[in-house]
């Protein structure tokens, strides 16, 4: 192993009905991933247990902060490794359906990233009939990539292999995607045969990252047979492990992020990209999860705004409340990169901000009880603009809170300058965790 080498733990598993016995193989195995000096050890989907039947999926589903997790997040810490746990069976809020999450959990035990699955598993798989959606609700958000003593992790799990533009979204900022993709995986046996090595050496091949995707395999019950070959793939799209059929078993393997750097400067595909012609953006919901701390600050124009005043964030775009909200609800939304002026955003980003700016208008009117909406943008200084960063301003309008438009005009332009009559940071706080819950709806 080079000095810039990480050494990662991939476990393969055939998880059964009996949640216990599965957690003391998994226990078994962070052991002797940390004797190998592991520092990461990643968990295929299912990793607490698999059912013959729906009803008996969603009776053992438990919290987040409930026995396995908690048991998990000690031995992360007992052994100082990081944890991969994808494909929790998580209790959701609907008593009928269960969130398939993804957790990563720091050497410290404390959970640093959680992903619920948002592409459903509703396929005929040669003679199985397969709904998750009977059983799952879907998640609402991609997560940004988490920074690990590895890299940028990005978060998803088995079936979301299959969705190249997922994989796009993840690694293509040059400065803040993900290095590593991780697909904790319970394939099955018709589908692993026919596409499971194609779809991940694909994956690392066209974003020129490495792909991690735990596995598990052999027959579960009656009718539940998965395919395994937990895998590793790195940029180039050369298979680094294959673990077979084995199971249960713990493999380990060196990654250094050298490699993605020798392939992009080679081929350097994220510059070649013609963002003029082309661009990824959602024309729905494209939040990421926000879980940076209330106190982190931001640069913003030629302003220091803390992360807790953030309510939303997409990849180019996000949105914070107001200090001096000329109406209740009245909102900002802007890049995330620092731009003074509209015309200096890129195409991306112009998709991005006005796309954020639709899903967060209508969502704010509903919370708001509007019937209308004012929605502008000052661009210049003699335009109102105070703060030097392209913001959009979103104003939920009820019946009689202005007698007419120019007096909320007017107030826009000015609600910057009266210092005394800017709110409290808590207040901002309080009033953002809020609004959050308008876009993050399975955050537990």
């Amino acid at each position: 192993m080079s000095n810039k080498s990480i050494r990662i733990g991939l476990c393969q598993l055939n998880s059964r009905d009996d949640k216990e016995e599965n957690f003391q193989i998994g226990q078994k195995l962070i052991r002797e991933a940390k004797q190998q000096d592991a520092k990461i050890v990643f968990f295929p989907e299912a990793f607490d247990y698999i059912c013959d039947s729906k009803t008996a999926t969603i009776e053992k589903a438990e919290p987040i902060d409930g026995p396995i997790i908690t048991r998990y997040r000690n031995l992360a810490k007992e052994n100082q490794l990081w944890l991969s746990l994808g494909g929790f069976h998580q209790q959701s809020k609907d008593k009928n359906r269960i969130l398939n999450s993804h957790l990563m959990i720091n050497d410290q035990g404390d959970i640093v990233g959680h992903y619920s699955k948002i592409h459903l598993f509703d396929v005929q798989a040669g003679s199985l009939n397969i709904r998750e959606s009977d059983y799952t609700q879907p998640g609402s958000t991609i997560i940004s990539p988490i920074e690990t003593p590895l890299g940028r992790i990005a978060l998803g799990i088995c079936y979301d292999l299959r969705f190249v533009e997922f994989a796009r979204f993840l690694t293509s900022s040059p400065t803040h995607g993900a290095q590593i993709l991780t697909y904790p995986s319970a394939f099955t046996k018709h589908t692993g045969e026919a596409h499971w090595e194609i779809l991940l050496r694909a994956r690392a091949i066209e974003n020129q990252c490495f792909v991690i995707a735990a596995a598990q395999v052999g027959s579960h019950t009656s009718k539940r047979e998965s395919y395994g070959h937990s895998m590793v793939v790195d940029p180039w799209g050369k298979v680094l492990l294959d673990m077979g059929l084995e199971y249960p078993s713990v493999r380990t393997v060196d990654l250094d992020l050298e490699r993605i750097r020798e392939v992009r400067d080679r081929m350097p595909i994220l510059e070649h990209r013609r963002q003029d012609l082309y661009s990824l953006t959602s024309p729905t919901n494209m939040s990421i999860r926000i879980d940076s701390k209330d106190d982190e600050k931001i640069s913003w124009g030629q302003l220091q705004i803390t992360a807790g005043q953030v309510f939303f964030r997409s990849r180019l775009s996000m949105a914070l409340v107001n200090r001096k909200p000329v109406v209740p609800g009245h909102i900002l939304v802007s890049p995330i990169r620092c731009v003074e002026r509209f015309s200096q955003l890129t195409s991306e980003e112009i998709d991005d901000l006005f796309l954020s700016t639709q899903l967060i208008a209508k969502r704010i009117e509903d919370f708001f009880q509007g019937k209308s909406l004012s929605i502008a943008i000052q661009d210049g200084e003699y335009a109102g603009q105070t703060v030097k960063h392209v913001h959009v301003h979103i104003l939920p309008r009820v019946p009689g809170d202005f007698e007419d438009n120019d007096t909320i005009y007017h107030e826009l332009a000015h609600h910057d300058k009266k210092q005394k009559d800017w709110r409290q940071e808590q207040e901002m706080i309080d009033e953002a965790k809020t609004l959050r819950k308008l876009f993050y709806s399975d955050k537990q």
